[in-house]
């Protein structure tokens, strides 16, 4: 993963929130959740898991305090 600061955020702490699964009821919670704590979803992907499987990998952010 690359990650690319934004300049009108400099000298602001940021914390990042990584969610993957494989599951859809969990795709539908977890981020509802991490919502709810102030995070903001910022991009998604899909990796490959180490059984050769997929999942769906979300990124999160929001200013830490």
């Amino acid at each position: 993963m690359i990650l690319e600061r934004d300049t009108s955020r400099v000298g602001k702490r940021i914390e990042f929130r990584l969610l993957a699964t494989s599951k859809t009821s969990t795709m539908q919670k977890e981020p509802g959740e991490a919502g709810g704590a102030g995070f903001r979803l910022v991009g998604m992907t899909v990796g490959k898991t180490a059984t050769g499987g997929s999942e769906l990998v979300s990124i999160l952010q929001k200013e830490a305090r």
